[in-house]
């Protein structure tokens, strides 16, 4: 990080502050001894010297680094990229100040999640009145909506005694990156509306599909009467049909700051998880699902469960542009709430917004046992509960090794509580989900155990 970024990240866009830098801590005693000696010495040069030191020393503690009035220009290539394309930046600034800029330093606040590939997002100069600077850098596009609104600018006086140091406000530039997603389904219970829909579970009525036959009961519909059966046996019986309802799921993204880990793609987990919730929506959606979506986390989101293509892209564009989601996580005292038990993650109050009908999916990397227990408190209130878990860990140092065995030991305690898991791993597209069934892929010596029981047990890849 540099020293422009490094003093202003605890400063809000336009806030500013004058300090000493102590660069020339101890110069002022020196300076006043040296010229005592010289004195009692009585040498003149030393003298002069020492009162040339005195006055520096003097100079150094009354100087304050200048206050710059800046005009600023950015200009970028392309506000709605593709994932993984390179944008480029051109930041140029003006003093209008009407005075020399000894010692300019300053970086442009590039947006959390963004790396620059090329050129470089900061200067140093000197910058007489009306002349100008400029940078230009490139970043790989990543999913999100990403502000560019701030400056953070360090100037200094000739002596360096003291520095200002401000995040200077912009014009905004808004770059939106919307990554595209194949559609995968996850599987789903049995849970369903009392309305009828496309989706097939374990309830019968009046339907077009044959269902079974069960005995005759008073009141029955004359039309739901099997006949032929009455006439060969004489005995009275009931056609039941296959009668689809509708079934109404929400996404739960696991957002929290444990979720925030590094994965082994450089990213931040959650990232890994709203890859896989975006990929939900859209095979969901196909199957005449009534989706919506919620975040695990301090900062609420909550998208109802409905259907339609409207909804669909509502849906998708809240993954991509939510705070909830973004690449920065939220504050670590958010975690937590000194005058609650438990975690302040969101979670009681998505029990306030789920319907006794919806069937949830949890989309965690499990880095933790929060989502675990989240999960189980789900079922134990009568939901269907399906564990999507992207595969963030890797197997290259002792820690990850044991991270990756956590892992496991969690989702084997869901599937021991009859919870649904799907473990999800993504492709090397940056910009696309990739997942398949195991019972599609073929034979795969890289793919490990595959368990496929208890309760529709999935490894995607």
């Amino acid at each position: 990080m540099t020293e422009a970024a490094a003093v202003g990240a605890d400063l809000a866009r336009g806030e500013g502050r004058l300090e000493r830098t102590g660069r020339w801590a101890g110069v002022h005693g020196l300076a006043l001894a040296a010229t005592a000696v010289a004195i009692l010495v009585g040498e003149p040069v030393a003298i002069l010297a020492g009162l040339a030191g005195v006055g520096f020393a003097a100079y150094s503690r009354a100087a304050e680094a200048p206050d710059p009035e800046l005009a600023v220009e950015r200009h970028v290539s392309d506000t709605d990229p593709a994932p993984g394309d390179r944008v480029r930046v051109t930041l140029t600034v003006e003093n209008e100040s009407g005075a020399t800029l000894p010692d300019l330093r300053f970086a442009d606040d590039v947006p959390a999640g963004l790396e620059v590939v090329d050129g470089t997002a900061r200067h140093t100069t000197a910058l007489r009145p009306g002349k100008r600077a400029s940078i230009a850098y490139e970043f790989e596009a990543v999913r999100g909506r990403h502000e560019f609104d701030s400056l953070t600018v360090v100037t200094r006086d000739l002596s360096g005694a003291s520095r200002r140091v401000a995040r200077e406000a912009t014009d905004r530039s808004t770059v939106v990156c919307r990554p595209t997603y194949e559609d995968r389904t996850a599987p789903l219970g049995e849970l369903a509306t009392r309305l009828t829909g496309s989706q097939p579970v374990s309830a019968t009525g009046e339907g077009q599909a044959f269902h079974s036959l069960r005995e005759y009961r008073n009141g029955d519909p004359l039309g739901s009467i099997d006949w032929n059966r009455f006439a060969k046996e004489g005995e009275l019986a009931t056609r039941r049909f296959d009668q689809p309802r509708t079934v109404k799921v929400v996404l739960l993204v696991d957002a929290r700051v444990a979720a925030y880990v590094t994965a082994g793609d450089g990213r931040p987990a959650v990232d890994a998880c709203v890859r896989a919730a975006g990929a939900l929506v859209g095979g969901l959606a196909e199957a005449d699902c009534h989706v919506g979506l919620a975040a695990l986390s301090p900062r609420e989101c909550w998208l109802p469960p409905a259907s339609g293509r409207t909804h669909r892209e509502r849906l998708l564009d809240t993954l991509t542009t939510h705070d909830a989601f973004g690449w920065r996580p939220p504050a670590s005292a958010d975690e937590t709430d000194a005058g609650r038990d438990g975690p302040a993650d969101g979670f009681d109050r998505l029990l306030t917004q789920l319907s006794g009908d919806t069937q949830v999916v949890v989309c965690s990397p499990l880095v933790d046992d929060r989502p675990v227990a989240v999960a189980r408190a789900l079922d134990a209130r009568g939901h269907d509960v399906t564990v999507a878990s992207p595969d963030v860990t890797a197997d290259d140092t002792a820690y990850r090794r044991l991270a990756a065995t956590e892992r496991q030991v969690r989702l084997d305690e869901c599937r021991r509580a009859g919870i649904s898991v799907v473990e999800w791993t993504d492709g090397d597209d940056r910009g696309t989900t990739q997942a398949r069934s195991a019972t599609d892929a073929g034979p795969d010596p890289d793919a490990g155990t595959r368990i496929a029981t208890d309760g529709g047990d999935r490894r995607w890849r």
